[in-house]
């Protein structure tokens, strides 16, 4: 076999291999923010205006199927704005809530209450790709993206 027929090979097999990584991850992820995504239920909500101004939605009920940012949409009437990258993203990339608009260096973020650790992870996926599930504790916070949504709150690298 020549050279180029092996290099070309190669490189086949790595795309390959990181095509699969990335599946992979995403999936993991996917599940992993998702718990008891197939179910109803409550799951409790933060909005972090950034200004003093914090609003909580405690026990929401859920059906189970819907997502972070269909969810913020229902909570805050409408009253968000978005960019939505279509396939494959397939994601809204949100840019207002109740008229706070981003502005360098302050911007929406997402953030995830880790109950074991009663910690707060940022999300390392967007509002779309996290199915709310019973139980969950969300928030959105407007400001500088890696201070915690609650004033004083613990931070964690990840979720355990």
């Amino acid at each position: 076999m020549s050279s180029h027929r092996l290099f070309y090979l190669a490189l086949g097999l790595i795309v390959l291999g990181m095509v699969s990584a990335q599946l992979g991850a995403y999936y993991y992820l996917h599940r992993l923010y998702s718990p008891a995504a197939s179910q109803g239920g409550t799951v409790n909500t933060l909005i972090n205006y950034g200004n003093s101004t914090i609003k909580w939605y405690n026990q929401t009920s859920i059906s189970g199927s819907e997502n972070f940012y269909d969810l913020t949409v229902s909570l805050v009437g409408g009253n968000i704005e978005a960019q939505f990258y279509g396939p494959p993203l397939n994601e809204h990339f949100v840019t207002a809530i109740n008229g706070v608009k981003n502005h360098s260096p302050y911007f929406w973020t997402i953030w995830i209450l880790c109950q074991r650790q009663n910690a707060w992870e940022v999300s390392p996926v967007g509002a779309d790709a996290i199915l709310v599930g019973n139980g969950q504790t969300l928030a959105w916070a407007y400001g500088i993206p890696d201070h915690s949504p609650v004033p004083g709150a613990r931070t964690a690298d990840s979720c355990s």
